[in-house]
């Protein structure tokens, strides 16, 4: 009797723990994913944790990076899982990336922080494709860039600043390319240099000035081959500034690739 009471026990005790594992990964009989999905790295930890109803996402998932830390966050709005909000982490926790995506796509605004919480850049998206004005920031929370694209490529009138707000540069771009007026500018906003490109060479008359607003040179571009060239007296060939040096340029197409790149290792 006693060892019928025993077995019985040990039957209820693995009916409780078989009846309290939690039943992942499942589909239907066609094939339908159904119920809490879970993912795994090769070490054993998860990577993402997520349900699905009818083969549709549902409720929020969350990924992971392989030491435990969360990645991100989706949250599915209604049960057609074509539309969500999404948030990406850094690794010591604080929000990478915030937006929203329709049918896997990002959409309408998107935002960008770096790991001290401090916005980095704004994107605007349509359909995938950046459309809208971009912003990058400086560390100050000043505009550093304002670059609109149409299309996913960079069109429309643009501009950098000095991190005080002065502005740098301006100009066009057409489909990637600089295209008409262009200005730059010393760090006090008095002109440095005025000229004008078409098809992303030089063209036409371009000026040069001193930072007590003197003209110091001229020089004038057919598609891009210098074809005249006047030096004001009193002023050096070495002294005419042809342009900002490349290391003193803010590269935004580099200051957001790095986030790109750090939300597609959180994704």
């Amino acid at each position: 009797m006693k060892l019928k009471s025993l077995f019985l026990a040990i039957f209820v005790i693995f009916s409780i723990i078989v009846d309290a594992q939690e039943v992942l990964n499942q589909t239907d009989d066609q094939g339908k994913k159904q119920g809490t999905w879970v993912k795994k790295f090769e070490n054993g930890q998860e990577r993402y944790r997520g349900e699905f109803k009818e083969d549709k996402p549902v409720g929020t998932f969350f990924y992971y990076y392989d030491d435990g830390a969360k990645s991100s966050e989706v949250s599915y709005i209604g049960e057609d899982g074509t539309t969500s909000t999404a948030k990406f982490f850094h690794r010591n926790g604080t929000i990478m990336g915030e937006g929203k995506y329709l049918n896997q796509q990002k959409d309408g605004e998107w935002k960008y922080y770096d790991d001290q919480s401090m916005l980095s850049s704004i994107d605007n998206y349509e359909n995938g494709k950046l459309n809208g004005m971009n912003k990058v920031f400086f560390l100050n929370g000043n505009v550093a860039v304002e670059i609109p694209f149409v299309d996913g490529l960079k069109n429309g009138d643009f501009v950098e600043f000095f991190s005080d707000g002065t502005i740098k540069m301006k100009g066009t771009y057409q489909d990637n390319t600089y295209t008409g007026k262009y200005f730059q500018n010393y760090a006090d906003g008095k002109l440095m240099v005025e000229g004008e490109y078409k098809a992303a060479v030089k063209d036409g008359l371009w000026k040069y000035f001193a930072d007590d607003g003197r003209l110091k040179a001229q020089q004038v571009y057919e598609t891009g081959e210098l074809i005249k060239e006047k030096i004001e007296p009193g002023f050096e060939p070495d002294q005419v500034p042809i342009e900002i040096e490349e290391k003193d340029k803010i590269d935004e197409g580099e200051m957001l690739e790095q986030y790109y790149k750090e939300y597609e290792q959180g994704k």
